[in-house]
This record gives C-alpha cells, sequence and structure tokens, in this order.
C-alpha cells in the first residue's frame, strides 16, 4: 500500500510521472521483499557504454514503437520479422520467447554484458539479419530495449543501405508485462530470470513441471539439467565474470575449485565482436540526418556545407536540434580551466569567445562551457579529434561536443562576458 501510495504521490507532484510504467507485484513472500526504497540518480541504467549526452542516443527522436503485449503478441507469428533478445546469455538460458514455426525468427546476441551490444549491433552480419526487416526487440522490464531499439534506428538513419529495417518496437513493459498478460505462457518458454531477491519469474498458470521441460539449462560441472542460479558462482575463464549455474550435488567442488568454472560461452570458445562503433560521431551524423533528410554527413560535405549561407540552413522552427556549426560544447573542465588552456587542447584554431556556464544561484563556473571556434572547419576539426583521442586539460579529461541551440537564442547570450578565467561566484 505505501509504495502504491509513494507512486500516486508522484503522479500528482508532476506531470513528468505520468508516463512513468510502474511495476507492482503483489503476494512475495517477505524473504523475497527489498528491504528498502533506493533513490539516486545515475548517469545509465544500463551498461551500454552510452552514458553521457555526447553518446547516448536520444530516445525522443530514436526509441523503437512501444507495441502492447498482446500487439507484440501478434507481431511474433508475422513472417519477414527477427525477435531480438537484448538480454545477456545467462539470462537467455533460462527462458525466451519461442515464436511459432512460420512466424518470427528468434535472434541471441550472445552477450556477456550489455556494452558488447552495440559492437553486435555494428557488426555487419548482424545488419545482414536485420535489414529490411520488422524488428521486435525485448528484455526482462522494457528498460534495456529503450536504449537498444534508439540505437539500432540511430544507426538506420546514417547507414540506410547497409541497415533499414521496416520498423523497429519494443515489448511495453519487457518479459514481466507479457507473462502477466499471458498467465499460461504465450509464446514463452522457461523462466524470467530476475535481479532480485526473487531470482526468477513464471508464467502464473503454467505447471512447474512444464516450465522446468521447457528450461534447456545445465549444471556447468557435471552438465545434468539444472535450472536455477544460486550460490552467486562465477565463470573463471579470463575477464569473463559471467554467472554460471551450479547444481546442488557440485557446489562442494565449485567452492574448492572456482577456477574449474566455465560459462557456455567460454565452453565453445565464443568470442563477442571487437569493433565499436564511433557512438560520438554516430549520434552527430544521424541527428543531423534527422534534421535534413537526404543531405550526406560525411567530414567533407559537412565542412563545406557549413561554410554555406544561411539560407540552406534549418529554419528557426527546428532551431531547437540544430547544431551550432562553429561552436562546441565543452563539459568536465577542471576548475583551473582558462580561455588559454582551451585554445591548446581543442587544437582546432583560434578560439574566439568562450561562455563559461555558471550556477543561476551562486554564479560559480560549474565545469562546462561554450566555446566559439573561428570558423566551422575548426569546430568540426576539433571536434572530431575529440571523437578519436582524450582531450585533457590540466590532467583531466574533459568532453566535447557540437554545441546545439536548445531554443532560439542569441549569441553571444546577453549575460556574456570576455573573461580569460571562469567566474568563481557571487561574493
Amino acid at each position: 500500500r505505501n509504495i502504491r501510495d509513494f507512486c500516486l504521490g508522484l503522479r500528482a507532484l508532476d506531470d513528468l510521472f505520468r508516463e512513468t510504467d510502474f511495476k507492482l507485484t503483489d503476494g512475495v513472500p517477505s524473504d523475497k521483499l527489498f528491504k528498502s526504497l533506493s533513490i539516486r540518480k545515475t548517469q545509465e541504467l544500463v551498461a551500454y557504454g552510452l552514458a553521457g549526452g555526447e553518446k547516448a542516443p536520444s530516445l525522443k527522436k530514436f526509441a523503437g514503437d512501444h507495441l502492447e503485449a498482446t500487439d507484440y503478441h501478434q507481431a511474433m507469428t508475422k513472417k519477414d520479422t527477427v525477435i531480438v533478445d537484448v538480454r545477456n546469455q545467462y539470462e537467455s538460458a533460462l527462458g525466451h520467447f519461442a515464436p511459432p514455426q512460420d512466424g518470427a525468427e528468434l535472434i541471441d546476441p550472445q552477450l556477456r554484458n550489455s556494452i558488447e551490444f552495440p559492437k553486435w549491433l555494428a557488426a555487419p552480419e548482424t545488419q545482414k539479419k536485420l535489414h529490411n526487416k520488422t524488428v521486435l526487440m525485448y528484455c526482462t522490464g522494457g528498460i534495456r530495449c529503450e536504449r537498444a531499439t534508439a540505437l539500432l534506428n540511430q544507426m538506420s538513419t546514417v547507414n540506410p543501405e547497409q541497415l533499414k529495417p521496416k520498423a523497429v518496437y519494443e515489448l511495453r513493459g519487457g518479459i514481466e508485462r507479457y507473462v502477466k498478460t499471458y498467465p499460461e505462457g504465450g509464446f514463452w518458454k522457461g523462466k524470467n530470470y530476475l535481479f532480485d531477491r526473487r531470482a526468477e519469474q513464471t508464467p502464473g498458470d503454467k505447471d512447474e513441471g512444464q516450465v522446468e521441460n521447457e528450461t534447456d539449462a545445465k549444471c556447468c560441472l557435471c552438465r545434468q539439467k539444472w535450472t536455477v542460479y544460486r550460490g552467486k558462482f562465477k565463470c573463471s575463464q579470463g575477464l569473463c565474470g559471467v554467472p554460471v549455474i551450479v547444481c546442488d550435488t557440485c557446489r562442494t567442488e565449485a567452492r574448492a575449485n572456482p577456477k574449474g568454472l566455465t560459462c557456455e560461452l567460454c565452453k565453445v570458445g565464443y568470442k563477442a565482436p571487437k569493433t565499436a562503433p564511433d557512438l560520438i560521431n554516430l549520434k552527430r551524423k544521424a541527428e543531423e540526418k534527422k534534421l535534413s533528410p537526404g543531405q550526406p554527413t560525411d567530414s567533407s560535405s559537412s565542412n563545406a556545407s557549413a561554410e554555406e549561407s544561411s539560407s540552406s540552413r534549418p529554419s528557426k522552427k527546428h532551431k531547437a536540434d540544430s547544431v551550432c556549426a562553429d561552436r562546441l560544447f565543452v563539459a568536465r573542465c577542471p576548475l583551473t580551466v582558462t580561455k588559454t588552456k582551451l585554445e591548446q587542447a581543442l587544437n582546432g584554431g583560434p578560439v574566439e569567445r568562450v561562455h563559461w556556464l555558471t550556477d543561476r544561484r551562486t554564479g560559480a563556473f560549474y565545469g562546462s562551457c561554450q566555446v566559439q571556434m573561428a570558423s566551422s572547419v575548426a569546430a568540426a576539426k576539433a571536434a572530431s579529434v575529440a571523437a578519436k583521442t582524450s582531450i585533457k586539460i590540466d590532467k583531466k579529461k574533459v568532453r566535447v561536443s557540437m554545441a546545439r541551440s536548445k531554443d532560439i537564442e542569441k549569441w553571444p547570450p546577453a549575460n556574456y562576458e570576455d573573461r580569460e578565467y571562469p567566474p568563481v561566484g557571487r561574493a
């Protein structure tokens, strides 16, 4: 009751929470409940390696369309459709969707961890499987799919010749919502791996024996069928470290010799793709194409178009999303930064202006600034260098990206001051 009241209170507090998909489960045994509610700010809910504004694809612009469980169920019966399980392989080992034989094709990316997903998605063999298909993605509760579908749509925007799905959808509420909608199981087979004390979720009306028969999981030591992760055992191969299944009979051996534990992927010698996409450059190109459909976005044409007259730029009604051709946004600067140090670090040519961003209440510099370069070519060069190498100021790595107009603004701003050092705040 208290949690429900808290959720209702959030919705009453701010319209932002009206679209929040709260997931509430009744009847959970007391030893499986969370001990407390914790709320904290984090850069990235899922470690895709997309943290930070210059890497993370915009969910508003690129996230896939949500399908309710009933619509997703129907979509799995269609041909020319692929279903992508964006969870880790050790989760998929306990359960997954099994679409009808004449329906969609299931694809398991074989992920050891989520940070491998962008590499898998950028691989040519992956893109060939997804090109010109309807793509359905799913995960435990729907969070991972938000970023995964957005990254896919962003990639297809930049490179439609190699990767252009017919449509990209995600399962609203994930597996958790699906098995509640289809308590007899629907197309779901096995168990839904959970990261909390419950450990797993099964369809409510499905016989436990049938669930066990559907689950194709084994003890990593004796290889007998075993369908539960208990004891926090990990793969010992290299830096793998993913959870492994150990049956009751083998637990003593596993504790005595943890170096003998090997996950399913390491057993077959599977190696994930090594080439990671240039996420910063990918986002920049995708957003430029989103603003100007059909326009080339390679570096040479970008530099050339930046010198064109203002008549070729987006109209004012699109200015909220536009790239400032000659301006950079620099974040995570040390408090010892100066205009001269910025000019030396960016190495793109003379810096015309530095607008130090300050806290509205105290007037103190908080580590970010907008830098106007001498030309759009100089700005593009500095951003390109930053995307490939680490740029440091006083031994601290800073983040550099093309600045964007958040609204129809005048440059320089009304509160701009030409100063070498950032302000320290009001007395």
